[in-house]
């Protein structure tokens, strides 16, 4: 068994990308009412728990990944695979009628039709992640299709050798960024604070390389949130031994640094954000 032939109305990516074009050309129009229809459509089919959100987060990290070595791309491939098959193929699929029926009714035939530069690069990873969905794909198509993903993302970013060994560091540190969500939401349970779940976000969405001034920001203030709890909750305890290991708390507290970020200070900042609303509730 094979899988589906390319359909650009199911391409996760592309709709995404032609509805961002298609806000943009509204609001150069004066069209506000479209250009807000575009925003709500993508703010209810692409919203955080769906199956079309975790495909979209998946496309996104293979299509703009950056690498300078064949083999971080032989890995960044295995954990795709893992990831993508991960997803319940059924339940994204009607998720996918679902967004196509409303683009339909409330934007029209003409909405597919905007020009998109990178929609061979986009095709190429549609096609792969249904393959790899896939319980019995044609190994052929899949072998082709893998190595022109690969062309891709080194295309992205040449790199001298002697820029390859620092480059493939990041190159890891980019796919864990783009991996980790489940790993963190499954350590800090389901019910992740409001907090908790915008660090996650601005960390997926900022790998290293890229402009990470609102994470850094977020991250200073959990950690002065996270003092000001803990010295408020002191003030009220009488523990002797809860008291004795309070300033062993309060210095791991305040070692905390957002110049370096990578999976284990994010760790961190999430679990001073937890300690901080677990002072509060026992405080309500």
């Amino acid at each position: 068994m094979s899988a589906r032939p390319h359909n650009k109305k199911r391409n996760t990516g592309v709709i995404y990308e032609q509805l961002l074009k298609s806000v943009t050309k509204s609001l150069v129009e004066g069209d506000r009412k479209r250009a807000q229809t575009c925003l709500d459509i993508i703010e209810r089919h692409f919203k955080q728990g769906t199956e079309l959100y975790k495909e979209f987060r998946l496309f996104n990290a293979l299509a703009n990944c950056e690498i300078s070595a064949s083999p971080v791309a032989a890995v960044i491939i295995t954990e795709a695979k893992d990831a993508a098959r991960r997803a319940n193929r059924d339940l994204l699929e009607r998720e996918k009628g679902h967004l196509i029926a409303e683009i339909n009714r409330k934007l029209g035939q003409d909405f597919y039709d905007t020009h998109f530069e990178r929609y061979r690069d986009y095709a190429t990873i549609q096609v792969l992640l249904n393959s790899w969905r896939t319980p019995s794909p044609d190994l052929g198509t899949l072998f082709d299709y893998e190595k022109k993903l690969v062309e891709s993302m080194l295309r992205a970013k040449p790199a001298s050798e002697e820029q390859v060994e620092p480059s493939v560091n990041r190159d890891v540190n980019s796919l864990v960024v783009n991996i980790m969500t489940e790993k963190l939401n499954s350590k800090f349970s389901s019910s992740l604070t409001h907090q908790q779940q915008q660090v996650i976000k601005e960390y997926v969405f900022s790998p290293p390389g890229s402009d990470q001034t609102r994470l850094i920001n977020l991250m200073n203030e959990i950690k002065q949130q996270s003092l000001r709890d803990l010295d408020t909750y002191l003030l009220r305890e009488t523990n002797e031994y809860i008291l004795s290991q309070a300033g062993e708390v309060r210095k791991q507290l305040e070692s905390l640094a957002a110049s370096v970020i990578d999976d284990e200070a994010v760790v961190k900042f999430l679990t001073a954000s937890k300690l901080s609303q677990e002072i509060r509730e026992s405080e309500a």
